[in-house]
């Protein structure tokens, strides 16, 4: 059984991370489809906090001796997990960059052809005149 000190500690260190991101979804600071991760990991770390038993039922339904393990075990799996949302969410945002970009150059490009030809015909009219 862990102590009291520390179930109060991880409690409020929960409901803390629990508030900043609640926080900063609700200032816009932070899109809603990324703090929901956290939010729920948030809330899964109090109420694993309250009740720390959790782990001594998922270590002995998982066949870990130790629920300490079943606690590290936990854990890399969210961190793989959202670390497999951040990179999907990094390509597809590199992807969508670099379409702009190349849109961007061809428009660049356009513009550029357009002012050319503007320029020569101006200066085709001046000729005319003379």
């Amino acid at each position: 059984m862990i102590t009291l000190k520390l179930q109060l500690l991880l409690i409020a260190f929960s409901l803390v991370v629990l508030f900043v991101f609640i926080n900063r979804t609700r200032r816009y600071k932070l899109e809603l489809k990324y703090a929901l991760v956290w939010i729920f990991f948030s809330a899964a770390g109090v109420i694993v906090s309250i009740f720390p038993q959790i782990f001594f039922f998922i270590a002995r339904v998982m066949g870990i001796e130790v629920p300490v393990n079943a606690v590290f075990l936990l854990a890399v799996s969210a961190i793989f997990l959202t670390l497999y949302s951040l990179t999907v969410s990094l390509s597809n945002h590199s992807r969508k960059l670099r379409t702009l970009t190349q849109e961007m150059g061809l428009m660049q490009h356009k513009i550029t052809e357009m002012e050319r030809r503007m320029k020569q015909a101006e200066g085709g009219s001046d000729d005319d005149s003379r």
